[in-house]
């Protein structure tokens, strides 16, 4: 799969969807976690493609900045291969 196909796939889940040496990285950002953790975007981004294989996924907390990337906000990540 495409970069471009797995960003269609994930479009609702993801706020970004990048790719490096193979394998994807999927990022959802968060102010508030409102109950939700890295594993319940884990498990909507398997419902949305099956067949990833996924290799890591977790939290990251950062103080908010206005316009930052959501890299360098708080986001949950997925790292995964189709």
């Amino acid at each position: 799969m495409t970069t471009k196909q797995i960003r269609e796939k994930l479009f609702t889940i993801a706020d970004t969807v990048s790719k490096r040496e193979g394998v994807f990285t999927a990022r959802r950002g968060f102010f508030y976690t409102g109950g939700k953790s890295s594993e319940d975007f884990r498990r909507a981004l398997t419902n949305a493609i099956p067949e990833a294989r996924v290799i890591d996924c977790g939290e990251h907390w950062a103080p908010f900045k206005g316009g930052a990337s959501v890299a360098k906000q708080s986001h949950w990540w997925v790292r995964f291969t189709v």
